[in-house]
């Protein structure tokens, strides 16, 4: 249990918002920062002359002493361009990249002189703008430390990197056995050197290329990879993949031409991402006067511009979806020509840009929908097992032989075979209960239902069904997501201008395209890694030998669930299953910028338990640039460098309609002759420099090659990423410049590639379309068991429940708690790692609980009054102080992100047996996730979505109560 209170006493660096803050202390808070970087080995030692003359003036971007670097943000995930101002090597500025799409519309043409683009700005959030505290935090970790005495102990000793890599390294390559089975009689399960586990909490492109390729093809563990996603959007992008057949992950509205939105479970006027972007672009749309229907149970900041506001039961997102299909099926408002087109080369007079699979017919075994009906199986002539089968005219036919099908044709028989089309079986799923009955599900009553799928159809092409994480982050998140995208089908509305889109793309950095030379992610005698990852994500339970074993009647359950579709990983069962030892025990863990402890629902109580646990986890090794809930019970802690000090090449949201690459590059710092990289605190690291060492040490192959099979050194950060920004730098007939170094540097100078604001459009389409059918019916869905219950899942869109792993309902099991639970994020924070920047932190340094003014009177709870939330898995519960408001939707209580640290340098550390300096104000606010419902079945994991893999934050029952 975390305290969640503000006492605590500042070490000897200050408590930087211990007392009474004024503008005077808020900019001499500012001015600290940036000068104590200025005086090399005073390194973030207060320096009161320097930091009050510091800054005075601010120069203009036209000073000889001016520096203006490019670069991609990383407060958040929406990747955002950044223009860097820097003087005499310090950071004193962050704007937006002006060439940027995220930052600026229209973005600045990719022709632009740099010395002309500087004098322009780009938009940039608060938390953009706050990333120069990310680089001048005076708690960063400045040396490798080495833990002294027991785990999260909170004593440690510093050592040098060569001590570090020696060590570890030795470690490391004990367990490189690449041969040797894990378990000889389960050998799906792979070698030895599967037991190295990398877990990466924020890992992005770039550098997940780099640690894929060294976890994977240098050191060869199939445990290459286990990052964040589930925590974020998992069951999101999986909903996509079964919409697109496996093609698509997300997608987005083309909000500068769209006459009204129906937005699930976000706000893109505080997070969503790319933020930026698409709070201007939906307040742009607002304004020329487009229409919104917000989703949520929280009236956000949307919400406050909507012209409907849905405050949705939670976990009933895909029942409303399905409420509005109802409505748009019974009153024949859908888009029949696009979904009769069974083919591409069918007839398309409306000129439609997609087909679907409404027409094709599916098979129905013992009351099952189970494969699409093939046309050797129905006996049609010149019928092959490639081709679908449709229902025209009174008689089952070849689908590319008819331009039209019928959608509703009722139960067909076709040589011998039941079948139901695609979209009869999604209209059963409208149709299974009354719009009152769906109204009663969801909350929302049925005039508001008709009033919205009335003006979902009333703009023809010009309309977007969105969604993030608000639906998808419960147990029945992927269904959710899935019925979301559906209302886009129903209006064939793909592709169009003011329309659903698929965003514009990037630049391919890891090669394989035309004029592109290098081949990155290549390991020259490198291995390649087998068997099945320690959270079963993308395998199969039948496949295992584990099945093969057990009794016929006795196959289900398996010991903890398997995740065929999760193949955004599964960050959540990184930790239990490694305390189930499931499928097989590890022997070192090693984790960057991992926060697990603080970030995943229900999480403290575990991860605290088994890193404690030096049996279940021999090594742990943490890459970090903070003291976190986390790293505090590693091995080793290897300091990093900010994403300030870094390479990387980060890719934009589908909200963005052209292409675009940007490149994270380092603006501070040095470089000597052969790029080796000195950051700001020069006993720091990039994380591939920290590897590369480490692979040293143990021997790997490190050397890559490019597309000719020619050997490439990679002797540190530069050597890869120089490959991966030329790859975009080249393709598609390059930029301007007269060799490759001329068009490297040329995107360099601008913070990527990006493509002219006009290319987004081709009369009335999108220029970058998706060309794919799309799906109401999956069939590899609708043929895999559940691992735990051994029931088929349903291949359509659907409604169900919030469950536990037995599909027990959670309303249910936990009726005695009768609030709902929902955490969200601000536009001034996001991650578990912005209370850290003292400017965000003054605009709210705490969050609250709040509760709805009659859910408040009914025990006695007024604003200010400290309160304490309780779960049926949590009886001791969090601490905070409520806040009464008409915000929240009754039965629901809602909770800021971000806040109620118990470590991130709130308290201090022994190094040396000297206390650490700390920040007591960081431990200011409640954590709403150590509340979080652990799942019934499995008490070491919190709730989650089977399919998608997503964990549940929004599925908890709670009770507040008055301390």
């Amino acid at each position: 249990m975390v305290a969640n209170n503000r006492s605590g006493t500042a070490g000897a660096g200050g408590q930087w918002l211990g007392a009474p803050l004024t503008r005077r202390t808020f900019l001499k808070t500012t001015g600290a920062l940036a000068g104590t970087a200025a005086v090399g080995s005073l390194f973030f030692t207060e320096n009161r002359a320097l930091a009050a003359n510091f800054g005075n003036p601010v120069l203009v971007e036209t000073d000889s002493r001016v520096d203006i670097k490019y670069s991609v943000c990383l407060q958040c995930h929406s990747a955002c361009g950044i223009r860097c101002k820097v003087v005499d090597g310090i950071l004193v500025k962050i704007d937006g990249n002006p060439y940027h799409p995220n930052n600026l519309e229209p973005h600045l043409s990719y022709d632009t002189d740099p010395q002309q683009a500087r004098l322009v700005a780009g938009k940039a959030c608060a938390k953009g703008q706050a990333g120069l505290q990310v680089v001048y935090n005076p708690f960063r970790l400045k040396e490798p430390l080495k833990r002294v005495g027991p785990r999260g102990g909170g004593e440690w000793e510093p050592i040098t990197w060569e001590q570090a890599f020696s060590e570890i390294g030795a470690r490391l390559k004990a367990l490189r056995d690449l041969d040797t089975p894990i378990d000889p009689n389960a050998p799906e399960l792979g070698p030895l050197a599967n037991k190295v586990v990398f877990s990466g909490g924020r890992n992005e492109h770039g550098q997940k290329e780099f640690t894929d390729r060294f976890w994977g093809n240098s050191f060869g563990t199939v445990n290459k990879r286990h990052d964040h996603t589930s925590i974020c959007e998992a069951s999101h992008h999986v909903g996509y993949e079964l919409a697109t057949g496996m093609n698509k992950e997300k997608g987005s509205t083309d909000l500068a031409n769209c006459e009204f939105v129906l937005w699930f479970g976000s706000d893109p006027c505080a997070a969503n991402f790319p933020f930026v972007a698409q709070s201007r672009k939906l307040i742009n749309m607002l304004e020329r006067g487009g229409k919104l229907a917000l989703v949520d149970p929280r009236f956000n900041v949307a919400a406050s511009k909507a012209d409907w506001w849905l405050p949705v039961t939670p976990g009933t997102d895909a029942a409303l979806a399905l409420a509005i299909a109802r409505w748009i099926i019974d009153n024949n408002r859908y888009n029949a020509a696009f979904l009769q087109r069974p083919h591409d080369n069918a007839a398309n007079p409306t000129g439609e840009l997609n087909v679907t699979d409404a027409t094709l017919l599916v098979k129905i075994v013992d009351g099952h929908a189970t494969a699409y009906l093939r046309a050797d199986e129905a006996g049609l002539q010149d019928g092959t097992a490639d081709d679908y089968v449709v229902w025209s005219n009174g008689a089952a036919a070849k689908y590319d032989t008819v331009d039209t099908a019928d959608l509703l044709p009722g139960e067909v028989t076709v040589n011998g075979f039941l079948c139901k089309t695609a979209f009869e079986l999604y209209a059963e799923q409208a149709r299974s209960h009354t719009l009152e009955e769906w109204s009663q599900i969801c909350g929302i009553d049925t005039a508001t239902i008709e009033a919205v799928a009335q003006e979902l159809t009333a703009h023809g092409r010009k309309v977007s069904v969105e969604h993030y994480r608000g639906p998808v982050k419960h147990s029945n998140g992927t269904y959710a997501s899935w019925a979301i995208i559906s209302l886009n089908t129903l209006v064939g509305n793909y592709n169009w201008k003011g329309g659903h889109a698929f965003g514009g793309g990037h630049w391919h950095e890891t090669g394989g395209k035309e004029g592109q030379r290098y081949a990155p992610k290549r390991v020259r005698n490198g291995v390649s890694d087998t068997g099945i990852q320690i959270t079963r994500v993308k395998a199969r339970y039948e496949d295992t030998t584990e099945f093969a074993n057990k009794p016929a009647d006795q196959k289900y359950p398996a010991q903890r669930p398997w995740f065929p579709f999760a193949k955004f990983f599964n960050y959540q069962e990184v930790i239990p299953s490694i305390e189930d030892g499931y499928p097989y025990p590890i022997g070192a863990l090693i984790l960057y910028w991992n926060d697990i402890a603080y970030s995943a629902p229900a999480g403290k109580a575990t991860v605290e338990r088994v890193l404690k646990d030096e049996s279940k986890i021999p090594l742990i090794v943490s890459i970090d640039i903070e003291m976190g809930e986390t790293a505090a019970f590693a091995d080793y802690i290897l300091p990093d460098t900010t994403y300030l000090e870094r390479w990387s090449t980060p890719h934009v949201g589908s909200a963005i309609l052209t292409k675009a690459s940007g490149v994270r590059q380092p603006v501070v710092g040095s470089f000597d002759e052969n790029m080796n990289y000195t950051p700001v605190l020069p006993n720091t690291k990039t994380l591939e420099d920290i590897l590369i060492g480490l692979g040293e040490a143990m021997g790997l192959p490190l050397e890559g090659e490019d597309e000719d099979g020619n050997p490439i050194p990679i002797r540190n950060a530069w050597d890869f990423h120089r490959q991966m920004i030329s790859n975009i730098a080249d393709e598609d007939g390059g930029v301007p410049g007269s060799s490759p170094e001329e068009r490297l540097q040329y995107v360099l100078a601008r913070g990527g590639r990006f493509e002219p604001y006009e290319a987004a459009y081709e009369g009335e389409m999108l220029a970058h379309r998706f060309t794919g059918r799309i799906f109401f019916f999956n069939e590899d869905l609708a043929q895999t068991h559940d691992s735990m219950t051994g029931a088929l899942f349903d291949g359509f869109p659907k409604y169900v429940p919030p469950s536990d792993l037995l599909d027990r309902p959670i309303d249910e099991t936990d009726a005695g708690y009768p609030l709902r639970l929902v955490t969200y994020k601000q536009a001034w924070h996001s991650m578990a790692r912005t209370i850290c920047h003292p400017w965000l932190v003054t605009i709210q340094p705490e969050n609250f609980v709040e509760i709805h003014t009659s859910d408040a009177q009914a025990r006695g709870i007024r604003t200010g009054d400290r309160v304490r939330v309780t779960s049926a898995s949590d009886s001791e519960g969090v601490i905070g102080r409520a806040y009464v408001t008409e915000t929240v939707r009754p039965g629901v209580v809602a909770v800021a992100h971000s806040f109620g640290h118990w470590e991130m340098s709130s308290r201090a550390y022994k190094v040396n047996g000297i206390d650490s300096d700390f920040d007591a104000t960081r431990a200011a606010g409640v954590p709403a996730n150590p509340v979080m419902r652990t799942d019934p079945s499995k008490s070491n994991v919190a709730l989650q979505d089977k399919i998608g893999g997503s964990v549940s934050f929004f599925d908890t029952r709670v009770e507040v109560t008055k301390v």
